[in-house]
């Protein structure tokens, strides 16, 4: 069949039993809605606190672990700077999916700059919601896969609450996370802060800075008020976060030869990389009930984002190594790392040397160390109505927003020389930064209007869902001096749909399926012949849930018109830095299975007796085979893998606990994974298990409650592979990791 008739013959059948197509944006924290993540048409998933705090993960690539569907590609093992994709969309910097924190983007610049070099605090997070297919049109403006939602901690309801939990690790990894809330008369509160760091589990070479670790701090304040005698139930909200960050991570990693050596080695020129980090949000929310089957919620939000990004990316050498030739620029994209060095000549053979094997630099030699300074920011005002007539459970939804990246690093950088033992020296006058580093640097920015529209239809035995979401853009690139010299009101306009419906089978089954139209935005300066991604994706499942077991299996199948790719850094790309490009049509296919048993050795229990055992054995099996595939007409992609998808995914975690102590075990099996488009370079594949347990201890007084020890162990049997691998080389992934710790309630 036509698609395009296909399409059409699936929302003319729903619109046929339901004539209104009214939407969704997000409601107040939850993306899903009025129904629970079991009456999703589509793959929807919640992590509550009481699992956050009993797995003590800080990294989001952990935390989403066991959610079909959802995949990583790991670079720092702590969660600093994550990769996540989801159901056949690159993992790369988290430019594919929508990341919010309580229904609002986290950033740092959506529209104009999608890449996530900056990821949410995920470890003091009060939990996790994951929607995936046509039931998340409501969120944007990424509506190929789905979205995750960071729900904040909240204000208590009842009384007062405090927490507070201390963890010490392994590689100098300490963890502190409180927070206290309660209520005076209509003013609730909760105050809340977290910090973890580390040393790292790297060693870099040399007598320089030697220091592969990070530390990282965010606080929270919320303050709500709730007029008592508010003839239309009204409620005010003001949310203040603060991150600060500094890491010292690098893309630089080693050679085939190297890895082997020793994986967990980090070359001398790579010491003097860090990132410092500045992130500030601010949210204003009101909800008002005008009626009993209406609700308003109404957000104003701002955010601003400044990171400081020093890092070694290439080097100037003579060729011959004598001292008496012409400096040539090599980056270190260039240089052999996949093949040891065999292949480089010249200059790059001269390079090679320096970084790899220890061969001292010439008086005029030197690294340049990139300062990448940039600011960013979005401002932005939602609203969302959810309405109820009849059978019918109405959204609507508008949000305008703006946003930017502003560049502060032209002609700002720094020069080091290197010795035969690996330590960096700052050369003299060897900060480099011109009269025009900020006026000559490059400014763009996104004015966006969006709204959409979601219709949630009662009838009988069916659910029917019916969406669409508008976007409207308008983009400018130039410099700070000179704003939309370059590219100026560039704009796009898209409009996507999507229609789903569930039908209850009865005895807790359920079949669903539904169809909706993807979109990915490209960047703000990009070529105007890049045209937003585009595509169209379907799905159809099968549900069943009993009073202790959960069974979800589905067919999924995005059908790309054009994909987009964004050269970065990241992804080793020896292109242009930004540029967007079009790899064309593409095709991805593949099934999402979980299951979850709450006691795997249950007993028969009769009517009014009590169970024979008291120790429980729960049981979960999630995963995902995909298959992916370049169809386009440039014949050197064309059948090859996506980069970043993987094909093979599989989480399984076996239990013991009873209401006083418990202990899990989970494996994540990390498939073998493209890292580019030619299909060239791969990341490892193996089985990595991590180890949680905890034990209550009777501690009751002065206030103290719930008292808890636990120990937890990331990578259980230390396994190494290749958990990235580019043009820069190859990088392990984190190795065993021990925590142990006390956490209680107060």
């Amino acid at each position: 069949m036509n698609k395009t008739y296909f399409k059409g013959y699936i929302v003319a059948s729903l619109m046929a039993i339901s004539l209104p197509i009214i939407a969704e944006e997000m409601s107040p924290v939850s993306v899903f809605g009025s129904q629970d993540e079991t009456q999703q048409a589509g793959s929807a998933h919640f992590i509550s606190d009481n699992e956050m705090k009993s797995k003590g993960y800080t990294d989001a690539e952990r935390v989403l672990g066991r959610i079909p569907g959802v995949y990583s590609q790991t670079e720092d093992g702590y969660g600093l700077r994550t990769n996540i994709g989801m159901r056949g969309t690159s993992a790369l910097r988290t430019t594919k999916i929508n990341v919010l924190e309580d229904g609002v983007p986290q950033g740092p610049a959506i529209y104009s700059n999608g890449s996530m070099y900056f990821f949410p605090d995920v470890g003091r997070m009060e939990g996790v919601e994951v929607l995936k297919g046509p039931a998340a049109i409501g969120n944007g403006p990424r509506t190929t896969a789905g979205t995750i939602n960071f729900l904040s901690r909240s204000i208590p309801t009842i009384d007062s609450e405090g927490y507070y939990s201390i963890t010490m690790g392994d590689d100098g990894f300490s963890r502190n996370h409180t927070y206290y809330g309660g209520n005076i008369g209509s003013v609730g509160y909760v105050f809340e802060y977290h910090d973890y760091r580390a040393d790292g589990y790297k060693n870099i070479k040399g007598a320089g800075n030697t220091d592969a670790g990070f530390d990282k701090q965010t606080d929270l304040v919320k303050f709500s008020y709730t007029p008592s005698n508010s003839s239309w139930n009204q409620a005010f909200e003001l949310t203040s976060s603060n991150t600060t960050e500094t890491s010292n991570e690098t893309y630089i990693g080693l050679t085939g030869t190297d890895f082997q050596a020793d994986p967990f080695q980090r070359y001398g020129a790579s010491s003097v990389d860090q990132m410092d980090n500045d992130y500030h949000r601010y949210i204003f929310t009101h909800i008002m009930q005008p009626s009993a089957n209406m609700k308003i919620t109404s957000k104003l939000y701002k955010t601003r984002y400044s990171r400081l990004w020093g890092k070694s990316g290439e080097m100037y050498v003579d060729p011959d190594g004598e001292g008496t030739g012409t400096l040539t620029k090599v980056k270190f994209s260039a240089i052999d790392m996949a093949g040891n060095c065999a292949g480089d000549t010249g200059a790059e053979l001269r390079a090679c040397n320096i970084l790899t094997n220890n061969t001292a630099m010439l008086g005029s030699e030197y690294i340049k160390r990139s300062m990448g300074h940039r600011d960013y920011g979005m401002t932005g005002v939602q609203f969302v109505i959810n309405h109820d007539i009849g059978n019918h459970a109405l959204e609507y939804g508008y949000r305008r927003h703006k946003d930017y990246r502003e560049r502060h690093d032209a002609d700002y950088y720094q020069k080091y020389t290197i010795n035969a033992a690996g330590t960096m020296s700052l050369m003299p006058s060897g900060n480099i930064r011109g009269a025009t580093t900020t006026t000559a640097a490059e400014l763009k920015d996104t004015d966006a209007s969006s709204w959409h529209l979601k219709d949630v239809i009662s009838a009988g035995a069916f659910t029917h869902t019916l969406g669409i979401r508008y976007e409207d853009t308008e983009k400018n690139d130039g410099t700070n001096a000179v704003p939309g010299n370059a590219k100026k009101d560039v704009k796009d306009t898209a409009t996507m749909m999507a229609a789903s419906t569930v039908y209850n089978m009865g005895g807790g089954q359920s079949m669903f399926a539904g169809f909706s139209e993807g979109h990915s935005p490209v960047d703000a300066g990009s070529a105007a012949s890049i045209e937003p991604e585009k595509s169209d994706n379907y799905e159809i499942g099968y549900r069943k849930q009993s009073a202790g077991s959960f069974l979800e299996v589905i067919a999924f199948y995005n059908d790309y018109s054009q994909l987009i790719e964004t050269c970065l850094t990241a992804n080793g790309c020896t292109g242009t830095q930004g540029t967007t490009t079009n790899k064309g049509s593409a095709e991805v296919e593949g099934i999402e299975f979980q299951y979850k048993l709450d006691n795997m050795f249950a007993k028969p229990q009769m009517k009014g007796m009590a169970s024979h055992s008291s120790v429980r054995y729960p049981l979960t099996i999630s995963g995902m085979l995909q298959s992916s595939e370049y169809t386009g007409q440039n014949l050197a992609i064309n059948g090859k893998s996506i980069a970043y998808v993987p094909d093979f995914q599989l989480y399984t975690s076996i239990g013991m606990e009873t209401n006083d102590w418990s202990i899990a075990l989970g494996a994540k099996y990390h498939d073998d994974t493209f890292t580019d488009d030619t299909n060239i370079y791969r990341t490892g594949k193996a089985f990595i298990f991590d180890l949680s347990s905890g034990m209550n201890i009777p501690v009751n007084s002065n206030g103290i409650k719930n008292a808890r020890v636990f120990l937890n162990v990331d990578n259980l049997f230390d396994k190494v592979i290749v958990a990235s691998e580019h043009e820069y080389g190859k990088r392990p992934n984190k190795p065993l990791s021990v925590m142990a710790g006390v956490q209680f309630d107060f």
